[in-house]
């Protein structure tokens, strides 16, 4: 009678999962240097509307748009006819003020004069002075003077003119110097100092650029916009910038070294924010937070150190500890739109 016979199977070993490939690039030490351009607004480094310190009539302007005047000169003159005969009568009662106390004062210590005579006369002889000073200030108020050197604006009344003290009668501008406020963002107030290099176009002069430093920081940041004062002083030596002028303003800041990768090698989860290192043949989560992009890079904060390979190809089927396989080295093109 025929046995059957019986084999044992022999389990086979499951086959080993193939190394995914990767295409990795090179980390690189970048500067997390800023170039701001944002808009700003000219102004004078002196700048003043004047008024006439009394109301009255114009007798005379004595100044043209856009000349150039020196500090103390007269720009316009009011009728003064009146203030001229109060101090030429204020001036006459001190001379005879003066007189007649002289006379008291030569009779001091013969008896002839009572003190108390005497004293009247010197009270009398100071009032006289006092309505004399207040009549030459009258006198002076009719005239209007630049405060400082600068160039003066259009004038708004002519000869003949009633004006009052709200009457602006035109504008006075140092622009040797001109000021140009603009806002930064508070994050970049820890970089920017006085004395930091700006430089400023203007549409009236396409092609050309105006370099100034900072020369003022405001004390408080904007809680609304979050933003910060600043104030250039760029020289207007030319004379070519005015007062209101519209600016775009370049300020560059200069930032501590980072980490730079490729922005694909930026990866998120419900963790945060890391990219995978190839590290002895094996993928490397690294936690990373980026600080910055510029021009297709991310600026990265964390443990990743410069020469390493990040994945920017590939991550899909990467886990932690999980050998790889380099297919290609350099962050790979960009597609086009």
């Amino acid at each position: 009678m025929a046995c059957g016979a019986t084999f044992a199977q022999t389990p086979t070993a499951p086959a080993a999962r193939p190394a995914p490939p990767v295409i990795v690039a090179t980390s690189t030490q970048a500067n997390d240097d800023v170039n701001l351009a944002v808009q700003g607004n000219g102004s004078a480094r002196q700048s003043v509307v004047m008024f006439p310190a009394v109301s009255g009539e114009v007798a005379d302007v004595a100044f043209r748009p856009g000349q150039a005047v020196r500090a103390g000169q007269v720009l316009l003159r009011l009728v003064d006819r009146a203030e001229r005969l109060a101090a030429e009568l204020a001036s006459a009662r001190v001379d005879a003020a003066r007189a007649l106390a002289a006379r008291y004062e030569a009779t001091r210590g013969t008896g002839a004069v009572p003190e108390s005579v005497l004293d009247e006369a010197r009270a009398t002889l100071r009032a006289a002075e006092i309505e004399l000073a207040q009549a030459r200030e009258a006198v002076a108020n009719r005239v209007v003077r630049a405060p400082f050197a600068g160039v003066v604006g259009l004038a708004t009344v002519e000869r003949g003119d009633r004006v009052t003290a709200e009457t602006a009668l035109t504008t006075l501008d140092d622009r040797r110097v001109l000021f140009i406020d603009f806002e930064v963002p508070e994050a970049y107030l820890a970089r920017v100092d006085i004395g930091q290099p700006v430089q400023a176009a203007n549409p009236a002069y396409p092609g050309r650029t105006f370099t100034g430093t900072v020369a003022q920081i405001d004390s408080r940041v904007d809680p609304v916009s979050r933003n910060v004062r600043l104030r250039a002083s760029v020289p207007n030596t030319d004379d070519l910038l005015r007062s209101g002028m519209s600016f775009q303003v370049q300020l560059g800041l200069s930032g501590q070294p980072r980490v730079s990768v490729p922005e694909l090698a930026l990866q998120w989860d419900r963790d945060g924010s890391f990219v995978w290192v190839v590290r002895e043949g094996q993928s490397v989560r690294v936690p990373a937070r980026p600080v910055r992009r510029t021009a297709g890079r991310v600026l990265l904060d964390g443990e990743l150190k410069p020469g390493e390979s990040v994945v920017v190809e590939g991550v899909q089927r990467l886990r932690p500890g999980v050998a790889v396989r380099v297919v290609g080295n350099g962050a790979p093109a960009r597609s086009q739109p």
